[in-house]
């Protein structure tokens, strides 16, 4: 009996990633559907992001059926210098999220997320959104 499809492996995976923030213990669950996925995949482009690597996966179960999937590898060494709370901005602003609504989702005003977003492009060397999600989104 065939196990899981990519398209549910790579759901699976993106479950337990939104999960692992209020449960850090389930990252540990990862790796196996990770392995699943690379195991089917093909190295389609590698390009820098802050503080690592992003590497672009593509897998095929059929021709019909393609699956492209995007895996950041941070260097330890190279510690994020963002703070958690910019950290969680710039997450939002890589979702599409306004600062209206990521001041809402945060319970702060949206000058407080306007003032994080200025330091998270100084911080970054960035100079707009598109280049902040260039940079650091998969």
């Amino acid at each position: 009996m065939p196990g899981p499809s990519l398209e549910q492996t790579l759901g699976d995976l993106r479950r337990l990633v939104r999960g692992a923030r209020r449960r850090p213990a389930r990252i540990g669950e990862a790796a196996p559907l990770l392995a699943r996925l690379l195991q089917a995949a093909r190295t389609i482009a590698i390009e820098p992001r802050a503080g690592g690597m992003a590497f672009r996966f593509e897998a095929r179960e059929s021709p019909g059926n393609r699956c492209v999937f995007t895996c950041v590898v941070h260097d330890a060494a190279d510690a994020s210098p963002l703070t958690p709370s910019e950290r969680e901005v710039a997450e939002r602003l890589c979702e599409g999220r306004t600062l209206a609504q990521i001041a809402r989702l945060r319970g702060v005003t949206i000058n407080t997320v306007k003032s994080q977003v200025r330091q998270i492009f100084r911080k970054l060397d960035v100079e707009s959104r598109v280049a902040l999600v260039r940079r650091l989104c998969p």
